[in-house]
């Protein structure tokens, strides 16, 4: 990802309406796409909760990804974690979605 990338993210997160995780509904996930730019993810989701990366030889990024999960309370069993996978160029690869055990 270039500079001017990240500096587009950054500029979205910033305009975008405070989301936490457990907001992130079936409507919401039902919008993103494999292709989508990772700016584009957090415009429409907010920040993520966790992020875990795969780096090769000389540290470039192979694959990084995003997880939104939502607080535990008494209707947990309606909540659904999120998963989105980027590949090296910061585009979505792999959207998952599944209920915490």
């Amino acid at each position: 990802m270039n500079h001017h990338s990240l500096s587009i993210g950054v500029l979205l997160l910033l305009l975008s309406p405070a989301v936490s995780a457990e907001s992130v509904s079936m409507q919401d996930y039902n919008l993103l796409s494999n292709g989508m730019s990772e700016a584009e993810i957090l415009y429409r989701l907010g920040p993520y909760d966790h992020e875990t990366v795969t780096t090769g030889y000389y540290n470039n990024i192979l694959h990084k990804t995003w997880y939104y999960i939502p607080l535990p309370d008494e209707n947990s069993n309606r909540k659904w974690i999120t998963e989105i996978r980027f590949d090296g160029n910061g585009r979505v690869s792999t959207l998952d979605r599944y209920k915490p055990r």
